[in-house]
């Protein structure tokens, strides 16, 4: 109980709160400093030094190239590895550094534990750095390191380089050796086995049964050329017809004409005289008579003509018949010769191949061992310091200055934390505050226009108090209440219930194009290599599509068609789109359909856009140039959060994006 001499309560919670602070920072901040400057320092040196180790093989080609990275990575272990660095603690003890305690007996564990060595990425550069609590010994100890690998890198590249280039010697000789081997081998066997060329057409045993061969090939086709025509020949004469050599007769030939001749004459006669009156002129007899004698003659000399082609047709066929049968008996006899001909001729083949092969190797290695002689210089390892070490001057680690602020900025938090946690166990009941004050509204108080509010959630109300007309004149442009937004599944459902030919109209609506820029659109403006849609007029832009949709506008129109054409084949008007939005919206039970125009759909895919953070600089890439009024209505859909670039956004809707799924796994 306060008596009017005591502090008041609320002093008394200040005075337990300063003690609290105090002492849970004061300890704090001690124990955190002291901790910081207990640390020993460490200082750290480096320097950079370019590596090119030595080139194993003076071609260069990608293997090289592989194989000199990873001498490269083999070359940064040397720099840690204990055959150099056991001579670099010699080298330092000689400059009377000293390298850990005393009763060490063996450095080189305490020096790898200082050193790092790090290549940079697609180079051959090395950064090597040294750590330790010595300032002097650090920057002693990289530069000693470097000294001692590049003399170890150059005595030990003479002696590689000197080794490669027998070793190169020794190879090219024993090829020379091997090739001159096989090369008289090859020879001796092409002598023995009587081969002139290694061209198989051009020795004597194999020309010769080419030659067989074709005549006997010519053999046969006569002998069957002459079988046939016997053949034709005592057909002709078994059925009464002609032979095919009788024709060639000219004296048959000469008496079939006047035959014919005369023949014509008596039809003559007997289209002018009647029968009786030939049978008594004695000339028209006489016409008869000779051409009763001359279809005789015919007779008999088509059999003669007959005979005689029978004849020279046997004496034919007998001919080639015997040819054939002597060329076959000749080819059978060199049979046996032509095939130990070819596999001698094989055997040496084989030989010709291998000796080519041991000449390509000996090539090779010629080459190698005159590249090697040529580039001895380049091919030897070269050590380049870039950045030698230098003494630092000030401690790498721990940064005294830095974690002591860390501390007493960790002390501070934790007096805070200390004083609410005791502040939260001695907390005060509240006493219970006065009823407050309701001002009631009088007529006589001025109430603001309800036109002038804000825009809020009731701007729809207020345009509909106000009336149609005057919503659109004196209510201002932010109050108007934004078209209506379809949700994904009512985007969807539009565009499963519109018919198969519009869902490619509704699709572009979708992605932000006005009806006047689909009106215009032709086939030329689709590309479907790029899969793209190219929409010209004062907004141009290219708007990437999928194929399936580019595909289903195109579907084989020529470049002037419309991509979209009207009822009756010309261009479409707005009023059209807007019949098809309407009825694909009736069609799908969409909620209030007359609300969804094809502003409704642009809007969509707008407000979609909006509502992922895309810039507004680049908003125009994909729908087109908007006013500074639709920009500013439409920034109440933004997120808080910061603007990002096109790519980072999905430029589908996601209602369109499931249609297009469910489209293509039904094709499927």
């Amino acid at each position: 109980m306060n008596d009017g001499f005591g502090p008041p309560p609320r002093s008394r919670a200040m005075r337990r709160r300063v003690v609290v602070f105090s002492a849970v920072f004061l300890v704090c901040a001690l124990l955190s400093l002291a901790y910081t400057f207990s640390r020993p320092a460490v200082y750290q040196a480096g320097a950079k030094v370019q590596v090119t180790p030595q080139i194993r093989s003076a071609v260069n080609d990608a293997a090289a190239q592989q194989d000199n990275t990873q001498a490269f990575l083999v070359e940064m272990q040397v720099f840690t590895s204990r055959p150099l660095l056991e001579k670099v603690a010699a080298r330092l003890k000689e400059r009377g550094r000293q390298l850990g305690p005393a009763d060490e007996t063996d450095p080189v564990p305490m020096l790898q534990q200082m050193l790092t060595v790090d290549p940079l990425v697609g180079t051959n550069v090395a950064q090597i750095e040294a750590h330790g609590p010595e300032r002097l010994l650090v920057a002693d100890l990289v530069n000693t390191v470097i000294d001692v690998y590049r003399e170890e890198q150059v005595r030990g590249g003479e002696e590689d380089s000197r080794r490669l280039l027998a070793d190169a010697r020794e190879e090219a000789r024993v090829m020379d050796t091997r090739v001159a081997e096989r090369r008289k081998a090859v020879e001796a066997f092409r002598l023995r086995a009587d081969i002139v060329s290694a061209e198989r057409d051009e020795n004597q045993v194999l020309a010769r049964l080419k030659g067989m061969g074709t005549s006997l090939a010519a053999a046969n086709d006569r002998e069957a050329t002459a079988e046939g025509r016997l053949r034709a020949i005592e057909q002709a004469a078994a059925e009464g017809r002609l032979a095919p050599l009788s024709k060639d007769n000219p004296t048959l030939a000469s008496m079939e004409q006047r035959l014919s001749q005369w023949r014509e004459e008596w039809r003559a006669l007997e289209r002018q005289f009647t029968p009786n009156y030939l049978g008594m002129d004695p000339d028209a007899r006489a016409l008869k008579m000779r051409i009763d004698s001359l279809e005789q003659q015919i007779e008999t000399e088509r059999g003669k003509s007959l005979q005689n082609a029978l004849a020279i047709a046997r004496e034919e066929l007998a001919g080639a018949r015997a040819a054939s049968k002597r060329l076959q008996q000749q080819a059978a006899e060199d049979r046996q010769s032509v095939q130990s001909f070819s596999r001698n001729f094989g055997e040496f083949k084989t030989m010709q191949d291998e000796l080519d092969g041991l000449e390509k190797l000996r090539q090779a290695a010629q080459q190698r061992l005159m590249a090697l002689e040529a580039s001895e210089n380049t091919r030897r390892p070269r050590v380049q310091v870039l950045e030698r070490a230098t003494t630092p001057e000030s401690a790498w680690r721990p940064l005294y200055a830095r974690d002591a602020a860390i501390g007493v900025a960790a002390s501070l938090v934790l007096a805070f934390l200390a004083v609410w946690f005791v502040e939260f166990f001695n907390r005060v009941e509240a006493v219970p505050a006065a009823p407050s004050t309701v001002l009631v509204p009088q007529p006589w108080m001025p109430y603001p226009d309800p036109r002038l509010a804000p825009a809020t959630s009731a701007a729809p109300l207020l345009a509909r108090d106000l009336g149609a007309a005057d919503a659109a004149t004196d209510l201002p442009l932010l109050a108007q209440p934004l078209p209506r937004e379809l949700h994904a599944t009512e985007a969807e459902a539009l565009l499963a219930a519109a018919a198969p030919q519009d869902q490619p109209l509704l699709a572009c609506l979708l992605c932000g194009l006005r009806p006047a820029e689909i009106a215009t659109l032709r086939a030329a403006n689709v590309d479907l290599a790029a899969g793209t849609l190219v929409v010209a007029g004062d907004s141009r832009r290219v708007l990437p599509l999928p194929a399936a949709w580019l595909e289903a506008m195109q579907a084989d129109k020529s470049a002037d068609a419309w991509l979209f054409p009207g009822p009756d084949g010309a261009e479409m008007q707005p009023e059209d789109i807007e019949a098809l939005v309407t009825s694909s919206a009736h069609d799908a039970h969409l909620v209030r359909p007359h609300e969804v125009t094809a502003e409704t759909l642009r809007h969509t895919y707008i407000a979609h856009l909006v509502r992922q953070g895309l810039r507004f600089s680049e908003l125009s890439r994909l729908v087109g140039r908007l006013s500074a009024e639709a920009l500013n209505r439409l920034a109440a859909l933004a997120p808080a959060s910061q603007r990002v670039s096109l790519d980072a956004v999905e430029t589908l809707l996601p209602g369109v994006r499931q249609w297009v799924a469910s489209a293509a796994g039904s094709e499927a």
